[in-house]
């Protein structure tokens, strides 16, 4: 996630968010990238796409964290970078 701040104290912070999915054999990652202010299903419509593929997920790790209000606590954690590992058989 990359958050911008405003240009003007009237105008709120840009938050934008991005999966970045590197597929055997690419020569580059292919870019997913949503409005993190908003609520999305990009993740969960990501995951049933890799699954359909035939992708099993082996690993997910919160690479970093950030403190902001979640779910009614105003100190919670919450992942803003994390990196997964599918596997599948080969073809």
């Amino acid at each position: 996630m990359t958050a911008t701040p405003p240009d003007d104290v009237s105008d709120v912070w840009r938050l934008e968010a991005s999966f970045h999915i590197f597929r055997p054999g690419a020569t580059a990652a292919e870019t997913r990238t949503y409005d993190g202010t908003q609520a999305s299903l990009l993740g969960f419509e990501l995951l049933n796409e890799l699954g359909s593929e035939g992708w099993e997920l082996v690993s997910s790790v919160v690479e970093r964290t950030a403190v902001a209000p979640a779910q009614g606590y105003q100190t919670a954690g919450v992942p803003i970078a994390t990196t997964q590992i599918f596997k599948r058989p080969a073809e």
